[in-house]
């Protein structure tokens, strides 16, 4: 998979681990792929559940506007905002 870039060219590079905002960046993504992983794959509501709490979690610590109504596609599922 290739690195996000912006309609500017802009990528994101965190390379630093002495910076304690890019660490910190790096533990907040981490958990979130924590998250997301913790569900039982033989069950589509606690697949929904996980994917859920993913989210609010994302939006609670990058403070994301919740109005959008955005459809998302995480894992071939798509996910329509509230």
């Amino acid at each position: 998979m290739e690195k996000y870039k912006n309609k500017e060219g802009i990528e994101l590079s965190y390379t630093n681990d002495n910076d304690t905002h890019q660490v910190l960046l790096k533990e907040v993504v981490q958990e979130a792929i924590k998250i997301l992983g913790m569900y039982d794959r033989n069950c589509k509501i606690s697949m929904g559940m996980a994917m859920s709490n993913t989210k609010k979690f994302l939006k609670t610590n990058f403070d994301i506007d919740t109005k959008w109504d955005l459809k998302k596609v995480i894992g071939g599922v798509v996910i329509k905002d509230k």
